[in-house]
This record gives C-alpha cells, structure tokens and sequence, in this order.
C-alpha cells in the first residue's frame, strides 16, 4: 500500500484551493470601490424623510497631494443617507481613496447629528 505524501508550501496551496473549491459561493459582504461620491443633502432630504430616520455619515482624512507627493491635502465631507448600508459604502469609498490619518469618520442615526464633544487625543505615554 502506498501513501500520498504533501510536501512543500506548492501542496499546501493545491490543497487549499482544493477546498476552497468546494465550499459554495455566498455573496460577499464587501464593498467594491467605486470612487467618491457626495452624500446626501440633509436638509432636502430631511423635509421629505424624518431626520430621526436619516443615517448622517461624517468624514476627514488626509492623502498624499497626486500632484505633489511632498504636500499632504486633507478634506472633510459629509452627507445623509436612507440606510447604514449606503452609509457605510460612502464610508468605504472616501478610506478608499484618502487613505492617510483618517481620523474623524463615523455614521450616526439621526439628523442633526447629535453632539460628539471634544476631546483631545491621548497617547500612550512613552519612558522618561
């Protein structure tokens, strides 16, 4: 009798794809990155839809300038969305595309945002 014996990082892979090959396809949950685009306008929508209902999406980060990359642009964008799926997406799309130090970026149920207070960033305080 003889035995079939896996060697080497090539048959791991050939046996994981293997499989993968037979584990059914499910959607995926990921979104694709389509480019930025503008949220909603908050105030036209929330004369139509209750502002309590509305998802308001916030977002400031920085990239590396395409025209200069010794300059580091920043920009802040907001927007209302009908559901925390589409809010999320428009979320995705603006990491996607400026992806250095984004800091403030979240969405909220409700328009007008509530306030998120202020507070300054703590570090993790290093030897002395």
């Amino acid at each position: 009798m003889r035995r079939l014996i896996l060697a080497g990082p090539g048959a791991a892979m050939a046996l994981g794809l293997a499989l993968a090959a037979l584990v059914p396809a499910s959607p995926a949950a990921a979104y694709e990155f389509t480019g930025t685009f503008p949220g909603g306008n908050c105030r036209q929508m929330a004369a139509t839809i209750p502002g309590a209902q509305l998802w308001y999406g916030h977002f400031t980060g920085r990239r590396y300038s395409p025209w200069n990359y010794n300059f580091i642009e920043g920009r802040t964008a907001d927007g209302c969305f009908r559901t925390k799926a589409q809010c999320d997406n428009w979320l995705y799309q603006w990491r996607s595309a400026w992806q250095l130090d984004f800091w403030n970026d979240y969405c909220v149920k409700g328009w007008p945002p509530a306030p998120r207070g202020w507070a300054p960033r703590t570090m993790v305080p290093g030897p002395k």
